[in-house]
């Protein structure tokens, strides 16, 4: 039975940190960071699940059946944020369909895969197709417009890896640094014996 070392991943206690995943939104064939502007980008897997109670049980048992994923946003109005300026659009311009469709991209920055450089720097990612649902414009007076929304995702995702050197995408099975760590054949317990 494989059991788990606490310590797999170096022992370090550190918590991610917002800036250590990245998410690009396409525009115009080319990926764009959605940074500056942004005050939120979060993501709800939304697992569906379907419970069953058998004859001879009490309790249920339940199965995830698929996901509704679902990344909310907020941002401040920022018109030379390519990214931002793309999402806004879709609601002042009452975008609907593929026209509210975009490619997103969100990359694991805490996860490399093999060695950075100034020429490559890959990370384990994920892209979507996305339709933008913006649900508000709001600001009062001396204050900054925002705009908040959510991007539904359509579909399933696509594993693979980003370069941000040269912003693109590569679909496939890769592995980063922690996914690595954890196929390890023989993982323990401190102090256990492997024998």
């Amino acid at each position: 039975m494989k059991k788990f070392d606490l310590q797999i991943f170096g022992g370090s206690r550190s918590a991610l940190i917002r800036n250590q995943i990245a998410d690009y939104l396409e525009v115009g064939g080319k990926m764009e960071l959605c940074g500056i502007g942004f005050t939120k980008l979060d993501e709800s897997p939304g697992a569906q699940s379907d419970s069953t109670t058998y004859i001879n049980e009490v309790t249920s048992s339940a199965d995830i059946i698929g996901y509704e994923t679902e990344f909310s946003y907020e941002f401040d109005a920022v018109p030379s944020q390519k990214a931002l300026y793309s999402l806004w659009k879709d609601g002042r311009d009452h975008h609907t369909g593929a026209d509210a469709q975009h490619v997103y991209v969100r990359v694991e920055l805490f996860n490399p895969i093999g060695t950075l450089s100034k020429e490559k720097a890959e990370f384990t990612a994920r892209q979507f197709i996305v339709s933008n649902e913006v649900s508000d414009f709001t600001g009062n007076g001396g204050e900054k417009i925002s705009a908040s929304g959510t991007l539904h995702a359509v579909g399933d995702p696509v594993f693979g890896k980003f370069d941000t050197v040269t912003k693109t995408f590569t679909e496939g099975g890769f592995k980063g640094k922690y996914d690595l760590a954890l196929d390890d054949e023989e993982v323990t317990e401190p102090g256990e014996d492997t024998e």
